[in-house]
């Protein structure tokens, strides 16, 4: 027997109970979705926070004059501008620089967009990128080394492979400011040399 306030629902269980299952799966799913949420925060705070606090190994900066004209204000005009020179010594992939590429070409979304096998994504395949001639969207060529990949990492838009438009990727990488991490464009680069 059933008590006359008590409504039954198909499956013989009592109205209350399914409502009690119900809430508490609800609530379940909302307290995972805050705990996955709060993983993704603090793992991209973690990663920014070391990422700031990494060294880098960058030359000193240099000074070049700028020419300058005659001004009406009282203030003498800078005659010299500073600027990074730029990176002219070949990147090694050492184990840790190629560890570091990797969790970057996997964590940062490369992935996404450029493939390791050779097939065709949103970018060019990284498979025998390194060195070989690159046809570019404005007719010319180019040789994929270092200097090139480098540019490549922090001006993407710079010079478009031909096959690809600009803006794709200036876009993907907007967030990861890579011209401010020297140290990641490298890494990325060495992992990008061992892709045969």
């Amino acid at each position: 027997m059933t008590d006359e306030h008590e409504e039954t629902t198909p499956g013989g269980g009592s109205d209350g109970l399914w409502r009690w299952l119900v809430g508490g799966l609800v609530g379940g799913a909302v307290v995972l979705a805050l705990l996955v949420a709060a993983y993704a925060i603090g793992h991209a705070r973690g990663r920014d926070e070391a990422r700031s606090t990494s060294p880098t190994t960058t030359a000193p900066a240099t000074t070049e004059p700028v020419a300058t004209t005659p001004t009406t204000t009282t203030t003498p005009p800078s005659t010299t501008r500073t600027t990074p020179p730029p990176e002219t010594a070949p990147i090694e992939a050492t184990p840790a620089l190629l560890a570091m590429g990797r969790t970057l070409f996997t964590e940062d979304g490369c992935v996404a967009c450029h493939s390791l096998s050779g097939s065709a994504g949103a970018g060019p395949s990284l498979n025998g990128a390194a060195g070989r001639t690159v046809e570019l969207d404005d007719g010319t060529s180019v040789t994929a080394d270092d200097a090139y990949l480098e540019r490549s990492l922090t001006d993407p838009d710079a010079q478009i492979v031909k096959g690809y438009a600009a803006g794709i990727m200036s876009a993907a990488v907007a967030g990861h400011d890579l011209a401010a991490h020297p140290a990641d464009v490298r890494a990325l680069v060495a992992f990008i040399k061992t892709q045969k």
